[in-house]
């Protein structure tokens, strides 16, 4: 009995080291496992923004000029002529040598007199000096009444130098320039200053009508 019991008793022991054995080994693989510190997380991306369409602004266009009012035509008495302007060659700025303005004087086509220079002499006298050649000036025509005679107090075209009256026109030539003066307003004109026997004197150059 004593030798079965001790064939049993090494059997036990046999089996049990060997389960042991791949028990053991398991065991500690398994530990090992457990102890090694688990991999970082990957990192997440950043949340990208939402695309937004945009619209291409349209190109942006140069402000039109303003258009210059529509200008009336002013009607003149039948038989008369169109009234007729050009520039002032005498307005010129003195640094530059460019108009100083946007006035214009009557075309000169043709020579008209002027009456009633004797009653402003002082004034002629400080535009032309006698024995020179004739001044050049620009006169400015206005609604006026003659001054004296029997015709005193009748319409006349009164002629200004610089703002003051050197004369008038006569009642013939007042007659007929009057539509020009009455309906643009004072006109302006080129004009000369002489000196002759009768002293100072001035003629007109003015359009050619009716």
């Amino acid at each position: 009995m004593a030798g079965v019991a001790t064939t049993v008793l090494m059997w036990l022991l046999t089996t049990g080291v060997i389960l042991a054995v791949p028990f053991g080994i398991w065991w500690l693989v398994d530990r090992a496992r457990r102890q090694a510190p688990a991999p970082a997380p990957a990192p997440l991306p950043p949340p990208r923004a939402p695309l937004v369409a945009v619209t291409p602004a349209a190109p942006r266009r140069a402000p039109a000029p303003p258009a210059d009012p529509p200008t009336a035509p002013v009607p003149l008495p039948r038989g008369s002529r169109t009234l007729t302007v050009v520039p002032d060659p005498r307005r010129q700025a003195a640094s530059t040598g460019e108009p100083t303005d946007t006035d214009e004087i009557l075309a000169p086509e043709r020579e008209v007199v002027v009456t009633r220079e004797e009653d402003h002499q002082d004034v002629l006298a400080g535009h032309h000096a006698p024995g020179r050649p004739p001044t050049s000036v620009t006169v400015e025509l206005c609604s006026s009444t003659v001054s004296r005679g029997k015709y005193r107090g009748d319409y006349a075209v009164e002629v200004r130098l610089d703002g003051a009256r050197v004369g008038e026109l006569t009642a013939t030539m007042s007659a007929r320039y009057r539509h020009l003066v009455d309906l643009a307003g004072p006109v302006r004109c080129r004009g000369v200053i002489d000196h002759g026997a009768r002293g100072f004197q001035v003629d007109l150059r003015l359009p050619d009508v009716v």
